[in-house]
């Protein structure tokens, strides 16, 4: 029983922890919690549209993961954890589009 409150609790929290960075990236456009990086590569022009993409892209990774950690404990299977591989490879797409799209150079 604590093992599951535990892992349910620590998936949740840290699904939790990307809901607010990615609503922050997104609506209140902090690009700086992506990394410094992205502020020289992303134009002013194109920040809105980088932090809305960004945004979405960790928005989805944590909705996934409080999404897993609910079926984690009512059905305390591990293959609840498809649902995050899923969440998680579509946010890592969104991310990867954005960072291709909208920098400045790129490969």
């Amino acid at each position: 029983m604590i093992g599951k409150l535990i892992g349910s609790g620590v998936t949740a929290l840290i699904g939790l922890l990307c809901i607010v960075l990615g609503y922050l990236i997104w609506k209140k456009e902090r690009i700086d919690l992506l990394h410094a990086y992205h502020i020289e590569k992303v134009s002013p022009e194109d920040r809105k549209a980088f932090c809305a993409l960004s945004g979405s892209g960790l928005l989805v990774i944590g909705s996934s993961l409080l999404l897993t950690a609910v079926l984690l404990w009512i059905t305390e299977s591990a293959l609840s954890f498809l649902l995050f591989a899923a969440g998680l490879a579509a946010g890592m797409i969104l991310l990867i589009v954005a960072g291709m799209k909208y920098h400045k150079s790129h490969l």
